[in-house]
């Protein structure tokens, strides 16, 4: 019968201490998100964001994620401080996998990227910290308020956080979702009226509560290059999954 020794365990913890004491004991940084946090409460207004280095738990962990979780989420959620995953704008997210990526594997991120004209992968070597960032404008806020040209009401609408991902599985989905985006309707807050409302408008206002939700800000992901077999040259969007966090 194996029993527990404090006295072993304590040896064994100060070993365990010790042959880690070179490691860096401030290796989280701050960060300056592009939404500038104006859509978001930071737990602490005083600090700033911060993200930290993945350690080989943090990678486990994305192996080991159940069906319906979502891995990166599930690690941003252990190394970024200060802000609430969930309640993340895209941009946002967005720029901190990439910021996680950089600090975790170094800037250089080794990649395939699909020739749009003759189908030929291109291996190419992405660094990460010169892709374009675009902050959001000195106007930005969320909500914000537009006019629907169709129906001339004025209405309000959020942009989507990481907790509302799963309601743009596709984009019949997003259609189906799109009432939970819209906080008013010329004044009237009640989903029970917005909802059916918004089944009766033109497609013109539904394009244009849609592209209000939609944010041109934050990492530029967008990839020019020319193939290595054709010549011909192509923007696609820089490959971002799982396994982007893969060592390569």
């Amino acid at each position: 019968m194996i029993t527990n020794n404090p006295q072993n365990d304590s040896a064994k913890q100060e070993i365990i201490e010790d042959l880690l004491k070179e490691l860096p004991t401030d290796v989280a940084v701050a960060v300056e998100l592009p939404s500038e946090c104006r859509a978001n409460e930071l737990e602490d207004p005083d600090m700033p964001v911060t993200i930290r280095p993945m350690t080989f738990e943090d990678e486990k962990s994305i192996v080991s994620a159940k069906k319906e979780e979502d891995p990166v989420n599930l690690v941003l959620q252990k190394c970024v401080t200060n802000i609430k995953v969930n309640d993340l704008l895209p941009m946002d997210k967005l720029f901190l996998i990439m910021k996680l990526r950089e600090i975790s594997y170094g800037d250089d991120y080794n990649t395939l990227l699909i020739c749009k004209n003759c189908g030929a992968e291109n291996p190419t070597t992405v660094k990460l910290s010169q892709l374009n960032v675009n902050p959001v404008p000195d106007d930005f806020q969320d909500p914000t308020t537009i006019i629907l040209p169709e129906l001339q009401k004025e209405v309000v609408v959020r942009l989507p956080r990481v907790k509302d991902e799963r309601l743009f599985a596709d984009s019949v989905a997003a259609l189906e979702q799109l009432w939970r985006f819209v906080v008013s309707i010329d004044g009237h807050t009640d989903k029970s009226i917005i909802s059916p409302v918004i089944d009766r408008l033109p497609l013109r206002d539904v394009r244009t509560i849609l592209n209000s939700i939609k944010s041109e800000y934050g990492v530029d992901t967008k990839i020019k290059f020319a193939c290595k077999d054709c010549g011909g040259v192509s923007v696609v969007d820089l490959p971002i999954d799982a396994s982007f966090f893969d060592v390569n």
